[in-house]
């Protein structure tokens, strides 16, 4: 599948594909190496394909086994961060449970034994008030209460994006300094204001369980955008798997897909 997106690139494209999937061998020459990484996972578009909801979303039978195993051979260094609840995740990912950071870092598990933590108040009950009547006006927007964050899916109405942002901006000045809009895969989010995935993984990265690795970060967002570069300024990798937002000449992944064949890899390296 890679060779025959690969073919379709030409010239400077082709150049930077081919530096794009050389981190992938830079890892893997760490794994061998015995050079201790740490992984932070983003979930939708990256371990799994995106859905037109988010409650629809095929999981692999064997993707927990798969991420058990990874994470055992990096004792434990495997952390998810990803826009969706923490408690979305475990579901997803049952029987096993990984240290996570969800709604972009607004909630936190330090440990696979560790409770979920809020780090977040709650929204004013009026903004709730204000994003439903929203919804309710434009058909075919999906609303998702997270508790720590709330996100408004347009996939089903996609022309409806540009009408959507304007609306939600409009609603910042009633609610000086609570929250922020985070674009993602046919979607906004409506996050408190000063949390993100790059946050977050500095935090998880300041662990025991991760602390003294390499760390890297895998995504397919716009969101994971900050991520990758928290990764890099802490000596690491941030790695990029094409979709939406990211076009297969940027990209080291072209799609979730490859990335669990690659986790695998990695996970029998001797």
């Amino acid at each position: 599948m890679q060779q025959l997106k690969d073919d379709t690139l030409h010239g400077t494209d082709r150049a930077r594909r081919e530096r794009a999937v050389q981190v992938r061998g830079k890892i893997e020459q760490l794994v061998a190496g015995r050079t201790p990484i740490a992984l932070f996972l983003d979930i939708d578009g990256t371990l799994l394909d995106v859905a037109l909801t988010p409650s629809t979303v095929h999981v692999p039978p064997d993707l927990a086994e798969l991420l058990g195993t990874l994470s055992a051979r990096l004792s434990g260094a495997l952390a998810i961060i990803t826009g969706r609840p923490i408690s979305e995740a475990d579901h997803l990912l049952k029987p096993l449970k990984f240290a996570a950071a969800g709604v972009h870092g607004a909630e936190m598990r330090v440990s696979t034994t560790a409770k979920v933590e809020p780090l977040t108040p709650s929204f004013n009950p009026e903004l709730h008030i204000d994003l439903k009547a929203v919804a309710d006006a434009m058909p075919g927007i999906v609303m998702e209460d997270k508790g720590a964050g709330i996100a408004m899916h347009y996939r089903l109405a996609p022309e409806l994006r540009d009408s959507l942002l304007v609306t939600l901006e409009a609603l910042i000045p009633k609610y000086p300094g609570q929250f922020t809009l985070c674009e993602g895969r046919k979607v906004v989010e409506i996050l408190p204001v000063g949390f993100s995935k790059g946050q977050a993984l500095r935090q998880l990265a300041g662990f025991p369980e991760f602390a003294n690795r390499v760390p890297v970060m895998i995504g397919d967002d716009i969101a994971d955008i900050d991520a990758f570069r928290a990764a890099e300024a802490l000596g690491g990798y941030g790695i990029k798997v094409a979709g939406e937002n990211f076009a297969d000449a940027e990209a080291a992944f072209n799609g979730p897909a490859d990335v669990l064949a690659w986790l695998k890899n990695l996970s029998q390296i001797a």
